[in-house]
């Protein structure tokens, strides 16, 4: 008797990851299924033992979303963005540098002083009991020094690697993912007026042209050895119009998440059609992608609303409307109360919201009273008088220190 086998089928996990990528990863569904490809191959345990559990590198345009994939990965796994070992590799550019990872070697200064950052306690610190394992991004990794890529060729291989207080830290439970921008510049000179990152009328290079471009590069850039070992290499679709609509939304629900998180006011904003439209063309940008469209989004709707707070216009329960009308942008507020300003920026009646950001008050030291001045040689000063016992026949004088004169001796008896 005989089964039929779908290969297709996602598991649970994997199911749930998949829902929370699609709200957190816009136009990037090769890269998203990769990683979900990684989660069921842990999960079935049907991986190489003797090397990191997977090594991933993510190619593409800068603001394509390589960073804020793994991000969104860890947050799905561990419920936080920060729960991973990022190295950003723009700190690494000379060869020295290593020591920050590894800490100095045997006769060199600061041996056993400078700690290393991978530790066998560093990289478990991050594991829990439903996903024993840990990450590690290295953020940009064209800009590291070759003996960052020398390095990382024993962890890729045997998944280990030896800090300079000859602790061996085990690596082979981690799930490795790099990010780099090689090929940019390629892709922006056959797109022109540096076009990167969307897909437009006039463009004539496709995702399989563009992965071929960038490989190329990173054929250039890295080591044979180094491409060798990596077990896949994932380019970044360019993004569309379409993907910037989405990542809008995305974009405006975090700043409601910031309202609620620590702003002294809890409100709700909303854009008007015509307002998104503006900041969807202003924020279009074929160079810094979607970079270009949170700087928009910060200048027309988060610090208007942050002086909209300072100045107590908006209050509790309102909902602020961002709208752009004839070449000028608008902001209303629909609510029960009009906000009344105080001296103090704050609007009366209301209980204020304590921000997660407030500082916590320090006392200040207390001035310090300098000592009045004394002379040395007044024979006051207990530091220059003799160790003598207390029963010494010489007068008090006598037990001074006199040897610092050279000319005086003191009276023979």
């Amino acid at each position: 008797m005989t089964r039929q086998l779908d290969p297709t089928r996602a598991s649970s996990k994997a199911t749930a990851l998949s829902t929370k990528f699609k709200s957190r990863i816009i136009g990037q569904p090769e890269a998203a299924q990769s990683l979900l490809n990684v989660i069921e191959k842990f999960q079935s345990g049907f991986y190489d033992r003797t090397k990191p559990i997977a090594s991933l590198l993510f190619l593409g345009p800068t603001g394509t979303g390589k960073t804020g994939t793994v991000e969104a990965f860890v947050e799905g796994l561990f419920g936080k963005s920060t729960s991973m070992m990022k190295i950003d590799c723009a700190e690494f550019q000379h060869s020295h540098e290593i020591a920050k990872l590894l800490g100095s070697p045997p006769g060199y200064l600061g041996h056993r002083e400078t700690h290393p950052y991978f530790t066998n306690a560093s990289v478990q610190g991050y594991r829990t009991a439903d996903m024993p394992f840990t990450v590690i991004l290295f953020d940009e990794i064209e800009k590291a020094n070759d003996a960052l890529w020398n390095l990382l060729l024993g962890i890729l291989d045997k998944g280990q690697v030896t800090t300079g207080t000859n602790e061996l830290v085990d690596l082979r439970a981690t799930i490795i993912i790099m990010t780099s921008n090689v090929g940019s510049k390629e892709l922006a000179k056959r797109v022109g007026d540096g076009a990167i990152g969307f897909n437009t009328a006039g463009e004539d290079v496709n995702h399989e042209e563009a992965t071929e471009i960038a490989m190329s590069a990173a054929r250039r850039k890295f080591m044979p050895e180094f491409l060798n070992r990596l077990d896949s290499v994932i380019m970044f679709n360019t993004l569309t119009p379409e993907n910037l609509d989405e990542i809008f939304t995305l974009e405006l629900n975090k700043i409601r998440d910031r309202i609620i998180l620590t702003s002294l006011s809890i409100f709700d904003v909303q854009v008007s059609p015509s307002g998104k439209k503006q900041i969807l063309l202003e924020g279009y940008d074929k160079k810094y992608n979607a970079r270009n469209l949170k700087r928009t989004m910060e200048q027309y709707i988060s610090l208007p609303l942050a002086r909209l707070v300072a100045t107590g216009q908006v209050i509790n329960n309102d909902i602020v409307i961002v709208d752009y009308r004839e070449g000028k942008w608008e902001y209303h507020a629909k609510g029960t109360v009009a906000g009344q300003p105080t001296t103090s920026g704050i609007p009366t009646g209301r209980v204020e919201v304590p921000s997660v950001f407030k500082p916590t008050p320090v006392t200040p030291a207390p001035p310090e009273v300098p000592k009045p001045w004394r002379n040395p040689y007044d024979g006051e000063s207990d530091s220059l008088m003799c160790e003598l016992p207390s029963n010494d026949p010489r007068r008090e004088t006598d037990r001074r220190d006199t040897s610092r004169f050279g000319w005086w001796k003191p009276p023979t008896r």
